[in-house]
């Protein structure tokens, strides 16, 4: 009987976190769309006042990310507040892995990127339009011809960006999802962190990164690691677009395949050394590190396979297919709205 109402309180815990996990998702669409829409309609007021204020296309890239910004971070403290599943600062603690180790991972996350571009350009049928669209909505504050708003934008593309990102997904969804099992929070953390980016071709590239961000938490028990790989990840994307045109387009496709096969043959290795070190992730002793506040009998019930409270409970959550249509109606009007440009 004891262990049945054990069994039934700890589905009810579960099942609640895997639900919250694929609305912070939901939510953040939402909040950042009411705090760019504000943000816009105070310009657009000020701008009746001053003709030398006007809403442009930079402005709304800037109000884009500090939303970003202030959203994921408020809404990780608060999600993980409501579901009682610890403080955000507690992912912030020592990594386990050492220093070259990190720097191992973060090779290892760049060339996974590398790998993701070459596939992505062989397979451009499908990614085209999606591409297309993503890159003229980056440009418009990448290109800008105000100084500061450029700075800005580089700068939230670069650092600002994926600390957020990884505050929410990996320092949140990452340990909602892993109080039964660390594989079904890597794979949730994952999945919404390339449905996030709204479009089928960013969607490949960040889903497979997000599990690779989501292994170097759950073994590092830190997000610190996956904050800096993601970093030096995006800062390498906004550095290149410097080195291209200094160059010369001729030059810069002889440096970018050098460079680009060079940090993928480096990265296998350093993948290699570190999954032999550190295997897989178990569900039971990966689990504890991320979530203090499972019991001794729910660490149990983890250690059974065929544990009905891993994907079966995550995939039976309603939460959980609205943020997937949500997605797919995503994808199509990315790809629409590319396939609609000259």
């Amino acid at each position: 009987m004891e262990n049945t109402e054990q069994i039934k309180k700890t589905r009810s815990k579960v099942y609640r976190r895997y639900n919250w996990a694929s609305l912070t998702l939901i939510l953040q669409t939402v909040f950042i769309n009411i705090l760019v829409s504000t943000c816009q309609g105070i310009v657009l007021i000020a701008a009746t006042k001053d003709e030398t204020i006007s809403l442009t296309g930079d402005l709304n890239v800037v109000f884009n990310g500090i939303a970003c910004i202030l959203v994921n971070t408020l809404l990780a403290v608060f999600v993980l507040k409501i579901t009682k599943t610890g403080k955000l600062r507690d992912s912030f603690t020592k990594p386990g892995f050492s220093a070259l180790e990190i720097v191992m991972a973060v090779i290892m996350c760049l060339a996974l990127t590398n790998i993701n571009e070459y596939i992505v350009n062989s397979l451009s049928f499908i990614f085209a339009s999606s591409n297309k669209a993503v890159l003229s909505s980056l440009s418009k504050g990448m290109s800008s011809s105000n100084l500061v708003l450029t700075v800005i934008t580089y700068l939230y593309i670069s650092i600002l960006g994926p600390i957020a990102e990884e505050l929410l997904l990996r320092g949140c969804v990452l340990r909602l999802g892993s109080h039964i099992s660390a594989k079904v929070g890597i794979f949730i953390s994952a999945l919404l962190f390339g449905i996030m980016h709204g479009n089928i071709a960013q969607f490949y590239n960040t889903f497979l990164m997000g599990l690779l961000l989501g292994y170097i938490t759950v073994k590092c028990r830190s997000i610190i690691p996956a904050i800096i790989a993601h970093v030096c990840n995006n800062s390498l994307a906004t550095v290149m677009t410097f080195v291209k045109p200094a160059l010369g387009a001729e030059n810069y496709k002889t440096f970018s395949l050098i460079f680009n096969w060079s940090v993928i043959a480096i990265g296998i290795v350093c993948a290699i050394i570190l999954f032999r070190k550190y295997k897989m992730v178990d569900d039971v002793a990966d689990k504890v590190a991320l979530n203090l506040l499972a019991t001794e009998e729910e660490i149990e019930q983890a250690k059974t396979s065929s544990n009905p409270l891993k994907y079966k409970m995550l995939f039976s959550t309603w939460a959980f297919w609205v943020v997937v249509v949500f997605g797919i109606v995503m994808f199509a009007l990315m790809a629409i709205s590319g396939s609609m440009m000259k």
